[in-house]
């Protein structure tokens, strides 16, 4: 048992760290000659990765630079056959995983040797291992920090089955920061145990035969597993318990005996661990796996109220002196995106600050000061909103202040042959193509919209954010509709970089081809997304080169939305829609939706009348788009259920049930046609019309005893989000006499059921002014307090 083990000493080697996940610790080969570092030069991995020089080698795998990326390319050389199953493994799994505390694999593939290689970002560091031995052990609270960081990407991993199995200091790389808070990643998942590889892998992938572990065998590092892992199969418990032991050894030096445990404070007095961590450690390395934490979110939970409870305003972990770190969200080679609290302002905030090796690039300073303009000029529901912003060259640590947007990434919903029902697709597109449509009405393109650049929250209702502006470009026309002190001459407008966007996959075809980015561009993007969320596919095109329809993967998909996306999907920009068309195809689908969901739910009733229940279409595709995928019988994965096929029977009964419904809607119009003309009516007609849309109508027999003027004043009023959309098509109206976009500020009071302020702010036509004053004078809704507010209406 590693219990009778005496304690490790820390690795006594220390390196630059080139992200090598799976493999120990490359040694530098100078010694090679040097026209075999000529030739190796020259030579190109997977058709388009060029090799620089050699970093180092291991056992069974070199490790090059990469000469035109900023990355480090692992070739395996070992061919021992388990060797390199976990290889190809472990960039399978780093490929399909993405969190900020995780290493990154760009790419994988095999050589033309055959061999297979990962492309890994380059991470200039060195592992806690190498610290530790190097300054002895860490002060409490930074471990508090980085095991934080260390806990949520474990989180993530078990969220889709992963288990690490291998949690210790030599495994834990830190990283240069945006901030002076530590930062660590997470690498070496070559020993992972991966419960269902469908949850990780694309459904069209080749499935691969994966080996069970047998029981016995164990994997991981003496020290860093649980007693019990050679007699279980593995779980979330054997990374906990090397969280454990890595905070452990990280705070006293040494390993803990787990047969005669002993606090850390016993074992490193002056290491000031207080009581609350000390307790945490112990229950994280309890011997019986029932006494030991149950998963890592608690742990996480636990961790954080350690940091929380003893964070200072002198501390790294307060940015700015007011801005407290939470959590890292998001991480590139040009910022990173923290979760944070503003102090002063007491509310969590979105906080992107630029990294200091992109601070010297102008470029850079200058596509981060054009997301902070271009937020600042478009107001939507779907887009952050900004707070603050530093982008002056003058300051030293560039940074934005935004709203924090919830969700989930996109792709996380789409990724591995999942998808959403076509309603909430409708949803997420009409609100991410309103908020793309109000910057193309600034003149801004944005040209990075994908699953990682949006977030999806599917609770009591459906919503989506576009959370990432930092690649937009400015058309002329941005610079003539938005309001500037110091107005930009042309000769000054400058065309930034496309960021290697070009070459991305989500990328519209016209820009794939160099021929630039248009709004039409955002269009392409924006309608791969939805096929994916719609499909759980990315679209392809049959034998003919058409797109094949998403009819094809979800035939309950409403005509007028395959129509749609399809149209988004064209290759020429000049056949595509553009946003403000797809918005009314949404509409349309919208619509048609609605149509098809009330007849089942017709449908539906009919059948528990008759003892018959049947779902209705909104219940089967909820569960469907929930449903844990299953393999079909041929072995690939992404299948479903068949859909539900209709008998001629079953059609018959639902047109008599509709045929039914529709005498039963003609015998109503008779009667009230009657009523209307009876001398007795008008009473009971205005009850029935002042109730109609909020409340059920009232009884023949209660309506003839009612006073009609009595109940016509108790009629509700609207919210003012409803009486502002009932008089959308007339301020739309006012738009076209405007000759574009209309910004229209509301305001209102308290106790006052109307607006008590309509602006048009920099509009001083009096056309426009007096439709507008039309449209919203006799709106009337429900008292909702002191507000202020902005509407934007397009023609």
């Amino acid at each position: 048992m590693q219990g009778l083990d005496p304690p490790r000493p820390p690795n006594t080697r220390s390196w630059t760290f080139f992200a090598l996940a799976g493999e120990d610790e490359p040694t530098p080969t100078p010694g090679a000659p040097a026209s075999a570092r000529a030739s190796d030069r020259r030579r190109m991995v997977g058709g388009r990765f060029e090799l620089g020089e050699l970093l180092g080698s291991g056992g069974s795998s070199c490790v090059w630079a990469c000469k035109n990326l900023n990355a480090a390319i692992k070739i395996l050389t070992s061919a021992d056959e388990d060797a390199r199953r976990r290889f190809v493994d472990e960039g399978r799994l780093l490929t399909h995983l993405r969190h900020p505390h995780l290493v990154q694999v760009l790419a994988v593939g095999e050589t033309d040797a055959k061999a297979p290689f990962m492309v890994l970002e380059r991470l200039s560091g060195e592992n806690l291992d190498a610290r530790l031995l190097r300054e002895g052990p860490l002060h409490w609270l930074e471990v508090v920090e980085v095991m934080t960081q260390v806990a949520g990407a474990l989180e993530a991993l078990h969220r889709v089955g992963v288990i690490h199995r291998d949690v210790k200091p030599n495994n834990i790389v830190a990283v240069k920061s945006a901030t002076s808070r530590p930062f660590v990643k997470l690498i070496d998942l070559g020993g992972a145990k991966v419960e269902d590889w469908q949850r990780i892998e694309v459904a069209d992938g080749e499935p691969v035969t994966r080996h069970q572990t047998e029981l016995g065998k164990l994997v991981g590092t003496d020290g860093f597993i649980p007693p019990e892992a050679a007699l279980v199969r593995p779980n979330p418990g054997f990374d906990v318990f090397g969280l454990g032991a890595t905070i452990y050894l990280l705070c006293t030096g040494e390993l803990p005996n787990h047969l005669d445990y002993r606090p850390m404070r016993e074992v490193r007095p002056e290491c000031g661990v207080p009581p609350e961590l000390e307790a945490l450690v112990a229950d994280a390395l309890a011997l019986r796996p029932e006494d030991r934490i149950a998963g890592v979110a608690e742990f996480q939970r636990r961790l954080e109220r350690v940091r929380v409870a003893h964070i200072e305003d002198g501390s790294p972990f307060l940015f700015e002196g007011c801005y407290e770190l939470i959590e890292l969200l998001g991480s590139g080679a040009k910022g990173e995106v923290h979760r944070a609290y503003d102090r002063d302002a007491a509310r969590y905030v979105a906080l992107k600050i630029l990294d200091e090796s992109a601070r010297e690039d102008d470029e850079e300073r200058l596509r981060f000061a054009r997301e902070a303009r271009a937020l600042s000029a478009v107001q939507h529901p779907a887009l952050p909103r900004l707070f603050e912003c530093r982008t002056a060259r003058t300051h030293r640590r560039p940074y934005l202040v935004m709203t924090l947007m919830q969700g989930r990434p996109a792709r996380d919903f789409y990724y591995g042959g999942g998808r959403l029902d076509p309603g909430e697709v409708i949803a997420i597109g009409k609100q991410l193509a309103g908020a793309l449509a109000a910057l193309h009405a600034h003149g801004i393109v944005h040209r990075d919209v994908h699953g990682r650049n949006v977030l999806l929250d599917l609770g009591r209702e459906t919503t989506a954010a576009l959370i990432d502006c930092g690649m937009v470009e400015f058309e002329a026309k941005f610079y003539a509709t938005v309001a500037q002190r110091y107005p930009t001459p042309p000769e000054s407008r400058v065309k930034l970089g496309t960021g290697g966007l070009e070459k991305m996959d989500w990328t519209a075809p016209e820009a794939r081809a160099g021929k630039g980015w248009t709004a039409k561009s955002d269009v392409f993007s924006l309608g791969l997304l939805l096929y994916q969320l719609l499909s759980g596919k990315r679209p392809v095109r049959d034998e003919r080169n058409q797109w094949v329809s998403p009819r094809k993967h979800v035939p309950s998909c409403p005509v007028a939305l395959a129509s749609a996306l399809l149209n988004t999907l064209e290759d020429d920009p000049a056949a595509r829609v553009d946003m403000q068309g797809l918005i009314r195809k949404l509409d349309a689908a919208a619509e048609e939706w609605a149509e098809e969901c009330c007849e089942d739910e017709v449908e539906a009733e009919a059948a528990g009348s008759s003892g018959t229940p049947e779902p209705t279409a909104p219940a089967i595709l909820k569960n469907e788009s929930t449903r844990t995928k299953a393999s079909s019988g041929d072995g690939k994965a992404g299948a479903t259920s068949a859909p539900l096929v209709t008998s001629p029977a079953t059609t018959s009964w639902r047109r008599a049930v509709l045929g039914e419904a529709l005498v039963a809607s003609l015998l109503c119009v008779v009667i009230w046609q009657a009523l209307r003309e009876s001398p007795r009516a008008p009473e009971p007609r205005v009850i029935l019309l002042a109730r109609s849309t909020n409340e059920p109508p009232t009884s023949p027999t209660s309506a003839a005893t009612a006073e009609s003027p009595t109940l016509t004043e108790a009629a509700p009023l609207p919210t003012v989000r409803k009486a502002l959309d009932d008089a959308g098509p007339a301020l739309r109206r006012c738009s076209e006499l405007a000759g574009g976009l209309l910004l229209v500020e509301f305001e209102t009071a308290e106790n006052q059921p109307a607006f008590v302020k309509v602006a048009l702010p920099g509009n001083t036509d009096d056309a426009v002014r007096r439709c507008v004053d039309d449209a919203t004078g006799k709106i009337r809704f429900a008292p909702a307090g002191k507000q202020s507010f902005s509407e934007e209406y397009m023609p």
